[in-house]
């Protein structure tokens, strides 16, 4: 009995995902520290620059990533297997071909221009800069690539072993780091950052690699196919991925442009209370993002198959879980001060009212993302891309404005909350607006 019921949970993708998302959210959180008591204030926020742009370079796939959680479904739907092995294929030579070009691109950028003095980087030579981005920008494009496999899991619809990818990528990376602050604990910041690139790059090629053998073994396929993807389906995927592109870096730009805009007005070191508070109220995001994964395909086969009553079911059902995420979240609001005074043992000065912003960004972000994982999930997206670049365009102004008016760190996240709320107001309801047209047995 307890052994079915174990089986049954360790089965269910969405439970599983979130399970794996806390325990990456718990090595993360117990990593910074870490970084902090090794690197120091000053090169812990260069690092979390450095991590910044690592992000950005994961998100600019031209959507290729997004499109297979939404294509793959329909393809298994119709039992186009040929033509799904020839897709895979296809965006796996597209990718390496990104890969190649955003390498290029970035060693032209990262020597071009003076990240020392647009950072306002207070140590280390210029020539060192370049070279320690430099050689992250070469690992993060060599992930870039093995990073797909991340999508495949869940556009099969077994999204929890994409989380359980990441919780494995974040532990193993603990672990060399505490043995990393054991056995070289005295070589200057130079090499200790250098260190730092490495371990955080061969882990997570490591990894990525073991996964995605671990996804072909799983599924039986290879890339093997005499089928070439028609132009015409390439064209369709294009299209779509380049939306899709668009909304990631729009996305990436509200929601984490906010550590170049702080290290330009006042300096890396001063990046550290902003980087701890908003690291801890990623948490409840991580295991919302894990939960929804899965949801993404499953929203695009539900629409498909025209499961009105279905997808209006997964809305209200969600509505209610808000409630309890909403408690919890004012829960750790309360516990905050505590919890990082014990977390970061060095003191760090939180400027008033941030935990409190912090707080109402998260709630407002927690709400909205599920409705904006429908509206990717269905591929409905040119509104929302027309909401998502109207906000990149207001978010550095708004932020610039606070800032002038003497808010501080505070200014990037009640410019972030006031893009959210405008958000919150019409995501939603589009939403529903699109589902309440299905017509059932259509």
């Amino acid at each position: 009995m307890i052994r079915k019921i174990f089986e049954k949970l360790k089965n269910n993708h969405l439970l599983m995902s979130g399970l794996y998302k806390g325990v990456s959210g718990i090595s993360l959180f117990v990593s910074i520290p870490i970084l902090i008591y090794y690197l120091g204030d000053t090169d812990y926020g260069l690092w979390v620059l450095v991590f910044a742009l690592f992000q950005w370079i994961l998100l600019m796939d031209f959507g290729l990533a997004s499109v297979l959680k939404t294509k793959v479904p329909v393809l298994i739907h119709e039992n186009r297997y040929d033509l799904l092995k020839s897709y895979l294929k296809s965006t796996y030579k597209i990718t390496a071909y990104i890969a190649l070009f955003l390498f290029l691109f970035f060693l032209v950028l990262i020597y071009g221009i003076n990240l020392k003095q647009i950072l306002k980087i207070p140590n280390h030579s210029t020539e060192f800069i370049k070279i320690l981005f430099v050689i992250n920008m070469f690992f993060f494009c060599l992930n870039f690539l093995f990073n797909v496999h991340k999508s495949l899991f869940v556009a099969f619809l077994k999204g929890k072993y994409a989380e359980q990818s990441i919780a494995v990528n974040q532990i193993v990376f603990l672990v060399s780091l505490i043995i990393l602050t054991k056995v070289a604990p005295d070589v200057n910041n130079q090499n200790k950052l250098l260190l730092i690139t490495f371990l955080n790059g061969f882990t997570c090629f490591l990894v990525n690699f073991v996964y995605t053998l671990l996804f072909f073994y799983k599924e039986k396929l290879n890339l093997k196919t005499t089928v070439k993807t028609p132009t015409e389906f390439l064209k369709e995927i294009i299209v779509l991925g380049t939306k899709y592109m668009i909304i990631q870096i729009g996305l990436l730009f509200v929601f984490s442009s906010d550590n170049y805009i702080l290290s330009n007005v006042f300096g890396p070191k001063d990046i550290v209370p902003y980087e701890v508070v908003n690291k801890y109220f990623q948490f409840p995001i991580m295991i919302l993002f894990a939960t929804l994964s899965p949801l993404w395909s499953m929203f695009a086969k539900n629409y498909i198959q025209n499961k009105k009553d279905v997808l209006l079911d997964s809305f209200r059902k969600f509505n209610l879980l808000f409630i309890a995420m909403f408690l919890f979240i004012t829960f750790i609001s309360v516990a905050c001060p505590f919890v990082i005074s014990i977390w970061i043992k060095d003191i760090i000065t939180l400027p008033d009212g941030l935990i409190l912003f912090s707080a109402i960004a998260t709630i407002l972000r927690v709400f909205v993302t599920f409705y904006t994982f429908f509206l990717n999930g269905i591929g409905e997206l040119n509104k929302y891309i027309v909401l998502l670049l109207l906000s990149v365009v207001l978010k550095i102004p708004l932020s610039y404005c606070f800032i002038n008016l003497g808010w501080g760190i505070n200014s990037v996240v009640i410019s972030t909350i006031i893009i959210l709320l405008i958000w919150v107001i019409y995501i939603p309801s589009e939403c529903y607006r699109i589902v309440n047209k299905i017509k059932l047995n259509e």
